[in-house]
């Protein structure tokens, strides 16, 4: 497999290495130094200026947490899809960050096609995401032309970054 060249803000090409690094950080990104270091077959001095390239390069932008949702008490994940209409970039904008500060919204993105904003949201149960719905929908009525969603059955994989 050919490996495309992608270049960091320093200018600097992501080579095998740096794949292999990403590929074992997205397995688990609190991997030890030594760890690493062991299974690429790099100084640990090496891997840690290699992984701070990645990060100053943007190229790293986040080490998250991934939560049982179900655990903490939001077993139900929805997907919702919202078509927008009459757009004023105030509204738009009022909208995109109510929904950023809703601890509830796991993932946000604008989207290109039939809908306008893919929301991913999590919930106690069907009458609480009513709840959330009924308040966002009222809230932004006059932009909102379409709302659909999803409720998920079973996940069977979560964003994880393979580059081996």
């Amino acid at each position: 497999m050919a490996i495309k060249k992608v270049k960091t803000e320093e200018l600097r090409d992501i080579d095998s290495t740096d794949l292999k690094i990403l590929g074992y950080l997205g397995e688990n990104s609190r991997i030890r130094l030594i760890e690493l270091s062991k299974k690429i077959g790099l100084s640990i001095d090496s891997i840690k200026k290699r992984i701070q390239k990645l990060e100053e390069g943007k190229v790293i932008t986040k080490y998250a947490l991934q939560v049982d949702s179900a655990a903490i008490g939001l077993p139900i994940g929805v997907h919702i899809y919202l078509k927008l209409k009459d757009i004023k970039e105030k509204d738009y904008e009022n909208l995109i960050q109510t929904l950023k500060k809703d601890p509830r919204v796991i993932n946000l993105m604008a989207m290109a096609g039939d809908y306008d904003i893919y929301i991913v949201m999590l919930v106690k149960n069907v009458a609480d995401l009513e709840k959330r719905k009924l308040r966002i929908r009222q809230q932004f009525s006059q932009i909102i032309a379409d709302w659909k969603e999803v409720l998920v059955a079973q996940i069977y994989k979560l964003e994880e970054y393979s580059f081996g």
